[in-house]
Protein backbone atom coordinates (compact mmCIF):
# COMPACT_ATOMS: atom_id res chain seq x y z
CA UNK A 1 0.00 0.00 0.00
CA UNK A 2 1.21 3.52 -0.74
CA UNK A 3 2.50 5.83 2.23
CA UNK A 4 -0.21 8.19 0.85
CA UNK A 5 -3.13 5.90 1.21
CA UNK A 6 -2.00 4.56 4.00
CA UNK A 7 -1.67 8.02 6.13
CA UNK A 8 -5.33 8.58 4.73
CA UNK A 9 -6.32 5.28 5.78
CA UNK A 10 -5.10 6.10 9.55
CA UNK A 11 -6.57 9.57 9.81
CA UNK A 12 -9.87 8.24 8.82
CA UNK A 13 -9.22 5.93 11.49
CA UNK A 14 -8.17 7.91 13.90
CA UNK A 15 -11.06 10.52 13.08
CA UNK A 16 -13.78 7.43 13.67
CA UNK A 17 -12.02 6.29 16.57
CA UNK A 18 -11.71 10.16 17.99
CA UNK A 19 -15.63 10.89 17.10
CA UNK A 20 -16.55 7.82 18.90
CA UNK A 21 -14.87 8.42 21.90
CA UNK A 22 -16.70 11.95 22.10
CA UNK A 23 -19.77 9.88 22.29
CA UNK A 24 -19.16 7.75 24.93
CA UNK A 25 -19.87 8.96 28.41
CA UNK A 26 -16.01 9.44 29.92
CA UNK A 27 -16.23 8.29 33.93
CA UNK A 28 -13.10 8.51 35.66
CA UNK A 29 -11.72 5.68 37.26
CA UNK A 30 -14.14 6.04 40.70
CA UNK A 31 -17.99 6.59 41.33
CA UNK A 32 -18.43 10.16 41.99
CA UNK A 33 -21.25 11.76 40.57
CA UNK A 34 -25.40 10.96 40.32
CA UNK A 35 -26.64 7.39 39.86
CA UNK A 36 -29.83 5.86 39.97
CA UNK A 37 -31.04 2.53 41.45
CA UNK A 38 -33.73 -0.01 42.69
CA UNK A 39 -34.20 -3.29 44.38
CA UNK A 40 -35.44 -6.17 43.65
CA UNK A 41 -38.82 -6.63 44.83
CA UNK A 42 -39.89 -8.29 48.50
CA UNK A 43 -43.14 -8.60 51.18
CA UNK A 44 -44.96 -10.76 48.66
CA UNK A 45 -43.41 -9.16 45.67
CA UNK A 46 -45.52 -5.96 46.43
CA UNK A 47 -42.72 -3.35 47.16
CA UNK A 48 -39.94 -2.05 46.08
CA UNK A 49 -36.90 0.36 47.01
CA UNK A 50 -36.36 3.02 44.39
CA UNK A 51 -33.98 6.10 44.37
CA UNK A 52 -31.19 8.49 43.31
CA UNK A 53 -27.75 8.97 45.49
CA UNK A 54 -25.30 11.34 44.74
CA UNK A 55 -21.42 9.90 45.39
CA UNK A 56 -19.07 13.03 46.15
CA UNK A 57 -15.32 11.98 46.50
CA UNK A 58 -13.45 13.01 50.18
CA UNK A 59 -9.47 13.36 50.68
CA UNK A 60 -9.56 9.84 51.23
CA UNK A 61 -8.61 7.67 48.38
CA UNK A 62 -11.59 5.37 47.30
CA UNK A 63 -14.09 7.21 49.53
CA UNK A 64 -16.86 8.90 49.32
CA UNK A 65 -19.71 10.38 51.25
CA UNK A 66 -23.05 10.31 49.91
CA UNK A 67 -26.75 11.02 50.20
CA UNK A 68 -29.60 9.70 48.88
CA UNK A 69 -33.52 9.62 48.55
CA UNK A 70 -35.45 6.41 48.39
CA UNK A 71 -38.65 5.61 48.36
CA UNK A 72 -40.11 2.28 49.53
CA UNK A 73 -43.67 1.79 46.92
CA UNK A 74 -45.64 -0.60 48.04
CA UNK A 75 -48.65 -1.95 46.61
CA UNK A 76 -52.16 -3.65 48.09
CA UNK A 77 -51.01 -6.05 49.67
CA UNK A 78 -48.95 -4.23 52.11
CA UNK A 79 -51.57 -1.19 52.52
CA UNK A 80 -50.42 1.07 49.77
CA UNK A 81 -47.44 1.51 51.70
CA UNK A 82 -45.37 4.72 50.81
CA UNK A 83 -42.08 5.91 52.72
CA UNK A 84 -39.52 7.97 51.11
CA UNK A 85 -36.84 8.74 53.02
CA UNK A 86 -33.34 11.18 52.87
CA UNK A 87 -30.05 8.88 54.05
CA UNK A 88 -26.62 10.22 54.29
CA UNK A 89 -23.80 7.90 53.38
CA UNK A 90 -19.97 7.37 53.49
CA UNK A 91 -18.77 4.76 50.39
CA UNK A 92 -15.84 2.77 50.33
CA UNK A 93 -14.14 1.09 46.50
CA UNK A 94 -12.08 -1.47 47.30
CA UNK A 95 -10.74 -2.49 43.07
CA UNK A 96 -14.69 -3.20 41.57
CA UNK A 97 -16.60 -3.51 45.15
CA UNK A 98 -17.74 -0.86 46.69
CA UNK A 99 -19.61 -0.64 50.00
CA UNK A 100 -22.59 1.63 51.09
CA UNK A 101 -23.41 2.56 55.11
CA UNK A 102 -26.01 4.65 55.44
CA UNK A 103 -28.31 6.64 58.09
CA UNK A 104 -31.58 7.72 58.11
CA UNK A 105 -31.84 11.59 57.96
CA UNK A 106 -35.04 11.86 57.98
CA UNK A 107 -38.33 10.77 56.78
CA UNK A 108 -39.81 13.43 54.26
CA UNK A 109 -42.83 11.40 53.29
CA UNK A 110 -44.80 8.64 54.75
CA UNK A 111 -48.57 7.35 53.85
CA UNK A 112 -50.51 5.95 55.58
CA UNK A 113 -49.30 9.10 57.65
CA UNK A 114 -46.89 8.48 61.05
CA UNK A 115 -45.46 11.22 63.28
CA UNK A 116 -41.57 12.08 61.33
CA UNK A 117 -40.07 10.61 64.61
CA UNK A 118 -42.02 7.56 64.98
CA UNK A 119 -41.68 6.91 61.20
CA UNK A 120 -37.37 7.54 61.64
CA UNK A 121 -37.59 5.32 64.17
CA UNK A 122 -39.69 2.35 62.14
CA UNK A 123 -37.44 2.51 58.86
CA UNK A 124 -33.92 0.55 58.66
CA UNK A 125 -31.30 2.55 56.79
CA UNK A 126 -30.34 1.30 53.09
CA UNK A 127 -26.81 -0.41 52.76
CA UNK A 128 -25.31 -1.94 49.64
CA UNK A 129 -22.24 -4.16 48.47
CA UNK A 130 -21.86 -3.66 45.09
CA UNK A 131 -19.78 -4.57 41.81
CA UNK A 132 -18.91 -2.01 39.69
CA UNK A 133 -19.39 -2.74 35.85
CA UNK A 134 -16.48 -2.37 33.33
CA UNK A 135 -18.47 0.04 32.02
CA UNK A 136 -18.51 2.27 35.13
CA UNK A 137 -21.86 3.01 34.13
CA UNK A 138 -23.30 0.34 36.81
CA UNK A 139 -23.07 -1.37 39.96
CA UNK A 140 -24.83 -4.92 40.53
CA UNK A 141 -25.16 -6.58 43.91
CA UNK A 142 -27.02 -6.48 47.48
CA UNK A 143 -28.81 -4.12 49.58
CA UNK A 144 -29.33 -5.40 53.18
CA UNK A 145 -30.38 -4.38 56.57
CA UNK A 146 -31.31 -5.73 59.82
CA UNK A 147 -34.48 -7.62 58.04
CA UNK A 148 -33.79 -8.59 54.34
CA UNK A 149 -31.45 -9.11 51.55
CA UNK A 150 -32.17 -7.68 48.04
CA UNK A 151 -30.68 -7.66 44.67
CA UNK A 152 -29.74 -3.80 43.51
CA UNK A 153 -28.59 -2.17 40.60
CA UNK A 154 -27.26 0.78 40.61
CA UNK A 155 -26.85 3.11 37.01
CA UNK A 156 -25.54 6.29 36.30
CA UNK A 157 -27.94 9.14 35.73
CA UNK A 158 -27.34 9.85 32.14
CA UNK A 159 -28.87 12.31 29.81
CA UNK A 160 -29.52 10.97 26.29
CA UNK A 161 -27.85 13.33 23.41
CA UNK A 162 -29.89 13.46 20.49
Amino acid sequence: MKPRRLKRRFAAIFGCVMALSAAMPAFADDIAGQWLFDTSKFAGNDCQIVGRITFVPTKVKNTYTCVFESEQICGKLNGDLYIRVRQVCTAQRVGKQVAIQSQVDRVLERRPYLPPEMAKLNYLADNFILQLAANKAEMLGEHYDEQRSLNARFWRDIELIS
